[in-house]
């Protein structure tokens, strides 16, 4: 069954233009802006693995140079032999040599137990470090990198590299490059077309797509308008209580037939045949317009639903708790608006409450939703014995209506029952 939400979206046209610039689009840039932060981190990690590896090379380069420069004082250190002063001196030359081969903005060589054997910032020599990253790399024996703002707020990279020695740690080479270097202009060069061509697509994603979407809106706007306009054509050749259940159908599309308690009531036009010879069409049609049109109004107005028109007779049909009051008043207005008009035919009016089927009626592509029953029968047997500006209504239908004006009481013989059914009749007075 179709809930009362679904049934109220299928009167709206699906927002795709909505969807796709409140919903789509935006995921989207956020897709683009995650796919950019991801490449950073890449090209991030890329750079500081670049250097890292580069550290590590000229670290050996640089532990090979000195062993060949000082090979008993580099084989004392690496002894764990305590070193003089002349030995350290001597160390300090020699790096600082190598420092300024390899170009390197900063050098520092710590042994096993985070002294400094060689810094590049003077009176650092002989003192101890205990920085995070330097434990770090003692403790796992892998490089580490740090990135670290100078005053002037340059990005320097601290590159913490393990010297190995005969498969063990011997020594942490600290050097200092700039973030800015040529590797990683490489890698900025490298990531902005990537970037750019990602935004391009974007782009041209969105100038192509936005035409397309607010074209398909459109189109499914006018569609969507143009159904409602043929349903509501359509829906005024149904009862409000057929429109009602085939919104409500099932999923085979067959509304579920009911048995339900409702006052029925039943007019047809007096005299409406002799009316019609000798007369035009067009005229008659015009006539006739006008007299279902006062009785529809009022029905509705009275919260009835016209279930269908037969010919010149119209049967409607009233429903909860107040359906009695509601059918006696509407017919009693439409016999004053009836007889108040300068139409030249009146009608008689039959009105009974009882059970009826609500449902489908008919077979393959044509059925008719309808209300069936010994109830409408009867209602249609009282409209027939009512004279024109005339109401025949049931006695127990007024009794629970208590509306006064029915003054004569009397009995009306309905096929199919046994007793007669008392019944009051309203007249104009």
């Amino acid at each position: 069954m179709l809930s009362p939400n679904q049934a109220s979206e299928l009167e709206n046209p699906y927002p795709l233009a909505h969807k796709f610039f409140y919903r789509l689009l935006p995921a989207l840039v956020l897709l683009l802006g995650v796919s950019v932060v991801l490449v950073g981190v890449v090209v991030q990690q890329a750079s500081e693995n670049i250097y890292l590896e580069r550290a590590t090379k000229i670290a050996d380069n640089i532990a090979t140079d000195v062993a060949g420069k000082s090979p008993v004082i580099w084989q004392k250190f690496l002894a764990g032999k305590k070193l003089t002063e002349s030995d350290l001196l001597e160390l300090e030359q020699t790096f600082a040599a190598e420092q300024k081969e390899y170009r390197l903005i900063g050098l520092k060589v710590y042994d096993l137990n985070r002294q400094v054997l060689f810094s590049h910032v003077a009176g650092q020599t002989g003192q101890y470090e205990n920085g995070k990253a330097l434990l770090k790399v003692i403790e796992s024996q892998h490089a580490s990198v740090v990135r670290h703002v100078d005053r002037d707020g340059s990005t320097v990279f601290e590159l913490y590299v393990p010297y190995m020695k005969d498969n063990r740690l011997a020594a942490v080479f600290e050097l200092y490059e700039p973030a800015q270097g040529e590797y990683q202009s490489l890698l900025h060069d490298m990531t902005v077309p990537v970037v750019s061509t990602l935004l391009a697509l974007l782009g041209a994603l969105v100038l192509l797509f936005v035409p397309v979407v607010n074209h398909a809106q459109k189109a499914i706007t006018d569609r969507t308008s143009a159904i409602i306009g043929m349903r509501k054509r359509l829906e005024r050749l149904l009862s409000r209580g057929a429109v009602d259940a085939m919104r409500q159908a099932s999923t085979d599309n067959q509304p579920v037939s009911r048995q339900v308690e409702m006052t029925i009531l039943y007019s047809d036009i007096r005299q409406f045949t002799s009316y019609c010879e000798g007369r035009k069409p067009e005229n008659i049609v015009n006539v006739l317009n006008q007299m279902m049109d006062v009785q529809v109004k009022e029905i509705e107005r009275q919260g009835g639903d016209v279930d269908k028109f037969v010919g010149d007779a119209v049967l409607a049909r009233f429903e909860g708790e107040n359906r009695f009051q509601s059918a006696v008043l509407a017919a009693i207005e439409i016999q004053k608006k009836l007889q108040a008009s300068e139409l030249p035919l009146q009608v008689g009016i039959g009105i009974f409450s009882g059970p009826v089927v609500a449902g489908l009626l008919g077979t393959g592509d044509r059925t008719d939703y309808t209300i069936i029953g010994d109830s409408v029968n009867v209602a249609a047997r009282l409209c027939s014995s009512a004279r024109a500006s005339e109401i025949v209504c049931d006695v127990d239908t007024l009794e629970k209506a208590n509306t006064k004006g029915f003054g004569e009481k009397t009995t009306v013989l309905a096929k199919g029952r046994a007793k007669p059914i008392a019944v009051g009749i309203w007249r104009k007075g």
